[in-house]
């Protein structure tokens, strides 16, 4: 790295005028904030601003380097990238190779589009592009420089040469290796590829062998440390049917030697082959822990079964260690497969297809209906056809609807019956298909059976959400909840009121008393999921503050979403009891006897029980104290006289009414904050009426609350049940 100034830790750093700034801090706590940043940009202006921070950003910023490839040149404004020099993908290359930098790189990416010229004539002559081939010299030379490589990706869609893997076998620390094979037919020289001893991870994509694709059978022979296998075909020979995948030709070598690879990670995308026993021989059935098989397809064609049904249900081996199974497709077969062994521990269903992209449950940018402004970008077009369930290239569609639906619920059914008899005790992620509703009873079934959970996804009926929140309280270790929207709800029937609150409150224009008659008339018209996800984010964050206020039952959970909307959790606060007053100035009180209630209230609160947020009496909440006995009968009927005249929304889990409990006990009056402050997750400062909340009482009288922000998909990435739902392995 460039050399750094001697004295320069030695200088004196005194307080400038303007105030205290981040110099004035100890080393080592610069040091510390400067490695949680992560962001490219702002790494390379730490790295511009003074010799110290020089020093200790220019390490992570080039710690993990990626550089992207345009078969165009692009434009920032009017400037186009690189003005006055080459392009950034090239300029990145040069400072490895000509600067003191290659040593701080621990991984590299080189993806994007090169574009070759003139292939097909170099190609009838047999010889390789010099665009390509100079391209592979300065990857070499970028390579030899590199000596603490550990990562290396090839992502370009033009063909690594032997120059590029012979350098590969040099470096001591390489672990992990990516290629992406060319998806060109035009004549290329093949490689066999050689032995890298210490690689650990393999991830080879692209695979098909009428594109001149690279001998691997030495790579895997010889890499004995390879715990990760990746391997994904061109969905091209699924498509038209044509099985020219041969295993026999990757893993030979292994049979040959009768050395079986000990690998703990298998993933297979777009496999189309038969089953042959080479595939055992080559492997080692008793280490793999992790297993992905990604078909791209929603349901197999007579053609996908035939071929695929030559690969066995039954376990090889009676010692499997498998913990973690990810698939897209589902059917008998795998589910026996599933039923065949015991101690699972994440089991994901992957709903994104090639077919379908799952529009209303998908988070990812520009992959669903979340947005940089968290706002779901899909259309009312687009939106509706989701809602009806309606799918393209659906092999099935000769089906009666009526059959389809049976035999969905039937393969449901099998696979529940399979995950709470043999891995409910294991289970700690799950990741159920949207196309699956589950109603109160496999919920209750399921949740009785898998108490481990952590991590949890799935469809349920409409009609079935206040069975969910009164059963996942019992989920004591669970993290994160996905409430995913069935592919077979119907269309919106609540146009006028979810339109007029899609808008933020002050955009709508209408009085507190009318958004919550609003709030309350959606909720209970609401004949699906889609609807209530799609109030205003507002109305939805200031919901949730209430129902999992409670700490003993919601103090795990971190994260939760509904359709496209997710929102993180945070700490837990106090807050006044709301009062009813602003809510009374504008609609006049049904009877003096509830306004006499509410005034006496607000000097002596009623004793109650607390409650979780979800309509659930809490025993262990202790009581508010009140002034008599003979005072608080008298509020107590009173108030229960009149409840009908002012119901109090639901749980956004449910379109119960909140009032409306089976215990005796009484419950606080409902009541609607004056004014509330700007949240931080709203940019809406105008006054906002939530309405009338469920709220659990702490032991001083007041409320308790917890913090909900909406999130994005920067902060479900990290949440397993969100980013392996997606075609990826």
């Amino acid at each position: 790295m460039a050399t750094v100034n001697q004295n320069m830790f030695g200088a004196s750093i005194t307080q400038p005028p303007g105030g205290p700034q981040l110099m004035v801090l100890p080393l080592n706590l610069i040091a510390e904030i400067v490695s949680h940043v992560d962001d490219t940009g702002d790494l390379s202006r730490l790295v511009r601003t003074c010799r110290v921070l020089n020093y200790m950003a220019l390490p992570q910023l080039y710690r993990n380097l990626t550089l992207t490839s345009y078969d165009k040149i692009r434009y920032r404004g009017e400037q186009p990238e690189g003005i006055g020099s080459a392009s950034p993908f090239t300029m990145g290359l040069n400072a490895i190779i000509t600067r003191s930098y290659a040593p701080l790189v621990q991984s590299i990416t080189l993806r994007g589009e090169w574009k070759e010229h003139e292939l097909e004539e170099h190609a009838r002559v047999g010889r390789v592009p010099d665009g390509s081939m100079l391209l592979n010299i300065a990857a070499r030379a970028a390579v030899d420089r590199m000596t603490n490589l550990e990562c290396f990706h090839w992502e370009l869609n033009t063909k690594m040469l032997d120059t590029v893997f012979i350098g590969l076998t040099q470096l001591p620390k390489l672990t992990s290796l990516t290629i992406r094979f060319p998806s060109t037919r035009h004549p290329q020289p093949t490689f066999v590829i050689p032995g890298m001893p210490h690689l650990r991870c393999l991830k080879i994509t692209d695979i098909d062998p009428l594109c001149y694709p690279d001998d691997i059978a030495t790579l895997l022979c010889n890499s004995r440390k390879l715990r990760e296998l990746k391997l994904h075909w061109s969905p091209r020979m699924r498509d038209a049917h044509e099985s020219s995948v041969s295993l026999h030709d990757y893993f030979r070598k292994l049979i040959a030697s009768k050395q079986k690879l000990a690998v703990r990670k298998i993933s297979f995308q777009n496999l189309y082959a038969f089953h042959n026993d080479d595939f055992n021989l080559a492997f080692d059935p008793t280490t793999v822990e992790d297993v992905t098989f990604l078909s791209g397809v929603e349901n197999s064609s007579l053609v996908n079964t035939f071929i695929e049904s030559s690969w066995p249900t039954v376990p090889p081996h009676a010692r499997l260690r498998i913990k973690s199974v990810r698939i897209d497709t589902v059917s008998k077969r795998n589910s026996e497969f599933i039923g065949n062994f015991t101690g699972l521990e994440r089991l994901y269903f992957v709903n994104v297809t090639a077919e379908s992209s799952d529009l209303l449950n998908c988070p990812r940018p520009g992959g669903g209906a979340s947005s940089p402004a968290l706002t779901p970008p899909v259309s009312e077009h687009q939106l509706s056809g989701a809602l009806s369930g309606a799918t393209t290239n659906s092999p099935n569609t000769s089906a009666s609807p009526a059959s389809q639906l049976n035999a969905t619920a039937n393969m449901r059914d099998l696979y529940l019956s399979h995950i709470t008899t043999n891995h409910g005790a294991t289970l700690r992620h799950l990741l159920l298909p949207s196309k699956w509703p589950l109603s109160t009873g496999m919920v209750a079934r399921l949740v009785h059976s898998c108490p481990n959970l952590e991590q949890l996804a799935l469809a349920t009926e409409f009609a079935s959400l206040d069975s969910l929140a009164l059963l996942i309280p019992f989920l004591r270790k669970l993290k994160a909840i996905r409430l995913l929207i069935p592919q077979t709800s119907g269309q919106s029937t609540n146009a006028p009121v979810n339109s007029a609150l899609k808008a933020s409150p002050s955009a709508r224009g209408l009085s507190a008393l009318d958004t919550i008659k609003m709030v309350q008339e959606t909720f209970a018209n609401a004949k699906t999921l889609a609807e209530v996800v799609d109030i205003d984010d507002s109305i939805l964050t200031e919901m949730l503050s209430y129902d999992l206020g409670n700490q003993q039952v919601y103090g795990n959970v971190k994260i939760i979403s509904m359709g496209w909307k997710a929102w993180e959790l945070k700490e837990f606060y106090k807050s006044p009891v709301p009062s009813d007053t602003e809510i009374n100035k504008e609609s006049p009180s049904p009877t003096n006897g509830h306004n006499a209630f509410l005034e006496t209230t607000a000097e002596s609160p009623v004793p109650t029980q607390g409650t979780n947020g979800v309509g659930l009496s809490v025993p262990d909440q202790p009581a508010v104290a009140h002034k008599s006995p003979d005072t608080q009968t008298t509020h107590i009927s009173s108030w229960t006289h009149q409840s009908g005249t002012r119901p109090g929304l639901p749980s956004t889990l449910g379109k119960r009414s909140r009032d409306q409990d089976d215990s005796e006990t009484p419950r606080p009056p409902p009541s609607c904050p004056p004014t509330f402050n700007r949240r931080e997750d709203c940019e809406d400062a105008a006054p906002f009426y939530p309405g009338c909340y469920p709220y659990t009482l702490s032991e001083d009288g007041f409320v308790w609350r917890r913090r909900a922000r909406r999130v994005g998909w920067e902060a479900l990435r990290h949440w397993e049940i969100w980013a392996l739902d997606a075609q990826e392995i």
